[in-house]
């Protein structure tokens, strides 16, 4: 059996302003607003899986939630 590859793509905050964006841990890009640094990694994720046929996703730290717009905080298990 062969392990499937996955494309990742990493939205994580730059010292001190703005959001790079990496894939596969090497920068590619860098958005000062985390929404657009969202969108350009959802968009590059979703174009080469489309031409490559391989599994990509988009990840970014649980901590940096709270800044996207319209957060709302999950709920703890009880």
């Amino acid at each position: 059996m062969v392990a499937a590859v996955v494309v990742e793509y990493a939205v994580a905050r730059k010292q001190g302003e703005g959001w790079n964006v990496l894939r596969n841990g090497a920068p590619i890009g860098r958005r000062y607003v985390l929404v657009s640094a969202l969108e350009l990694a959802t968009h590059l994720a979703e174009r080469e899986a489309s031409r490559s046929g391989q599994g990509t996703r988009v990840v970014m730290d649980r901590q940096d939630t709270h800044r996207l717009p319209g957060f709302r905080p999950w709920r703890r298990a009880a």
